[in-house]
């Protein structure tokens, strides 16, 4: 794992990397696929409860400086932001190739796209991709083998999120409300049901617009946030995520139950954090007897689809105190 953390920060947390090697690009990007493939599905399933959303194509790009001078370089022969892989069975993997370059999304030229920040160039593109109309289909400029030609993507609407590993050995997930990162640490330990869990509680975060409504109350979520009223107001959410998840699982065709088994797992309570688990977050048992109590009022069934007004309503609610 240590090789990788040194050889493979790219593609994890927005910022510029260090060196890499083919084979642990490799592992990385297994990986990116995997969480690319689970998280499609729940965000295009569940795009109706997402007030921002954004065409669906099973696209997965980067970018040159998201690499040190001259690492990569085959990569990016055909342009500075390219396909690096792409979801099997969707719109894009029928179209594109590894390595094409992207030099026009909708109507604006890649080229003209600038680095904001610390975050890389890809994350402008990822905007401007965003951008497009969520049904599609999605026009692009594609450069392969230096030669530029006009392509269009099929799409299906979904949330507008982006996701990406994040490369830690941590076993957590986490978002911004604008980005959604899984650990790489977290993913290769975890089945397809497993990362499931994880990621549905943190599109629910989205879903919900968590961030959002914290910022508005004031709330501060570093090492404040585990005392009096950030501590609450955090807890909330987390709650709030706990319950709104196994509504998404369900709208994608998972079985909710497999919530309450993850955090009654080894895994889950080491994801949960063991001995040493935030003040923010209720226990694994808490988390999963919370998790079935609401399969039971809201999802008699056990499966969708199913529409969580109740919770979908405290988007436009303050908090409590």
């Amino acid at each position: 794992m240590r090789k990788l953390l040194i050889a493979a920060a790219a593609l994890a947390c927005g910022s510029q990397a260090v060196a890499q090697e083919g084979g642990s690009l490799d592992a990385l990007l297994q990986q990116d696929v995997r969480l690319a493939t689970i998280a499609e599905r729940l965000m295009g399933a569940n795009h109706e409860l997402c007030r921002q959303q954004m065409p669906l194509t099973g696209l997965i790009m980067h970018s040159r400086d998201q690499y040190p001078k001259g690492g990569q370089d085959s990569a990016f022969v055909n342009g500075a932001i390219a396909v690096s892989a792409l979801v099997p069975g969707s719109p894009a993997a029928a179209v594109l190739e590894p390595r094409d370059g992207l030099a026009v999304i909708g109507a604006v030229p890649t080229s003209g796209l600038k680095a904001e920040g610390k975050s890389p160039v890809r994350d402008a593109a990822f905007e401007a991709l965003a951008d497009q109309p969520p049904q599609g289909p999605m026009q692009l400029k594609i450069v392969r083998q230096g030669q530029e030609q006009a392509v269009s993507l099929g799409a299906r609407p979904g949330c507008r999120v982006l996701v990406e590993i994040r490369v830690a050995d941590g076993l957590n997930g986490q978002s911004d409300g604008r980005v959604i990162q899984v650990n790489y640490g977290l993913a290769t330990v975890a089945t397809n049901d497993e990362l499931a869990v994880v990621f549905a509680h943190e599109l629910a975060h989205v879903v919900l617009e968590h961030r959002r409504r914290l910022k508005a109350a004031g709330v501060d979520k570093g090492f404040f946030g585990e005392f009096g009223r950030n501590q609450q107001l955090n807890r909330q959410v987390e709650v709030e995520a706990d319950r709104m998840a196994v509504h998404l699982l369900a709208n994608a065709g998972y079985d909710p139950s497999i919530a309450p088994k993850f955090w009654r797992s080894s895994l889950g309570q080491r994801t949960s954090g063991g001995l040493t688990r935030s003040r923010v977050y209720p226990s694994p048992e808490a988390r999963a007897e919370l998790i079935e109590r609401e399969i039971a009022d809201y999802l008699g069934g056990g499966t969708g689809p199913s529409y969580p007004g109740h919770l979908l309503v405290r988007r436009d609610q303050p908090f409590e105190n």
